[in-house]
């Protein structure tokens, strides 16, 4: 249920669906913390543009894949895959 075929990058429809999937896989696995972040993020946290939100998960994801290097591959990609959504949907990177 990856949104993500060949490399293809979430649009801003699909986006918060693959944020979604990527915290639901980081709660199973046992990363609590960082999941309940991007669910805050998200769901919980109001924000005045599309790009101040995209700007602070990008901060989140970037923080939680430095602080965090024991991830399972298939989350380390989708951190990333995430990220390259973001910048892609920005411009600003």
């Amino acid at each position: 249920m990856w949104p993500f075929k060949k490399m293809q990058l979430a649009g801003p429809v699909e986006f918060p669906a693959a944020v979604d999937a990527l915290r639901d896989k980081l709660r199973s696995k046992g990363f609590g913390t960082e999941s309940d972040r991007l669910h805050s993020l998200l769901h919980e946290m109001v924000w005045t543009t599309s790009n101040e939100l995209y700007g602070e998960l990008r901060l989140a994801l970037n923080e939680i894949r430095k602080q965090r290097r024991d991830f399972p591959t298939h989350i380390a990609v989708g951190i990333r895959r995430l990220i390259k959504s973001i910048d892609r949907l920005c411009r600003w990177r």
